[in-house]
């Protein structure tokens, strides 16, 4: 069969040899989209790691490379530019997250509008009770709020790291995945996407699974006020009209 690769999905992956398997698996039997369609690419960031490549591949993944240099959006740079040559769509997840298996199909079904140039959705973290309601509010109502807000005055948007998608051209007008470090870095990549080039589209209900375990070891209130100043920080630091020489001066001063 000739592969005719339409959709890259990288993953980066450290030391994720106990959830990376569930993750590539969850993107093996996508709805309304051929397997031969779309590629599926893990990232090992940092050291070497046999078991993690051996659990991906033996998962279904395509491709697994490495990526030595520590860094969430360095290892989603290397995968993007191990993609496929076809491939017009670069996909991102975490290493500990499970897609819906409609995922792929329902993102490719919005870039129909060809005003969309990157897709992201929340995470569904599994919470029960009082956790749940308080994620449910704080991503479907407060955050969008803030973000339309602070949109009035200067350009911005939503990306989540591990639930996202966005055209590669789109990326090539950025000059890739900006190598920002890990908090504030899908901030980045959405606002230079939504300033530089276009539509950066946050649909509240493309949720994909997630683990809690952070919220466990760090607490909700701590991790949401860590993302909304990192969010803060990017908004207010990036110029209005960014060009790809001011790019080196903006990574320096996050």
């Amino acid at each position: 069969m000739i592969k005719m690769i339409k959709v890259s999905v990288v993953i980066p992956a450290y030391h994720a040899a106990g959830t990376i398997g569930d993750t590539v698996r969850s993107l093996q039997k996508q709805s309304g989209i051929a397997r031969s369609e779309y590629e599926v690419i893990v990232v090992i960031n940092g050291p070497a790691d046999e078991e993690v490549r051996v659990k991906a591949l033996a998962a279904g993944a395509d491709k697994v490379i490495r990526e030595p240099e520590k860094g969430t959006n360095i290892a989603r740079g290397s995968g993007a530019r191990a993609a496929d040559p076809d491939s017009r769509f670069i996909f991102g997840m975490d290493a500990d997250s499970q897609a819906p298996e409609d995922w792929v199909s329902r993102i490719m079904d919005i870039f129909q509008d060809n005003s969309v140039q990157a897709v992201s959705g929340p995470y569904d973290y599994g919470f029960t009770g009082m956790r749940a309601w308080s994620e449910n509010v704080y991503t479907q109502a407060i955050f969008p709020f803030i973000i339309g807000l602070l949109n009035l005055f200067k350009g911005t948007a939503i990306i989540i790291g591990g639930n996202y998608a966005v055209r590669r051209s789109a990326l090539e007008k950025i000059g890739g995945i900006p190598p920002a470090k890990f908090w504030g870095d899908d901030a980045l990549l959405a606002t230079l996407i939504q300033r530089m080039v276009g539509k950066v589209l946050f649909v509240r209900d493309l949720r994909v699974k997630s683990s809690h375990d952070r919220f466990d070891r760090d607490g909700f209130l701590k991790l949401a006020a860590t993302y909304a100043i990192a969010f803060f920080k990017v908004w207010w630091r990036v110029p209005a009209h960014p060009k790809l020489e001011d790019l080196p001066k903006v990574l320096r001063n996050l």
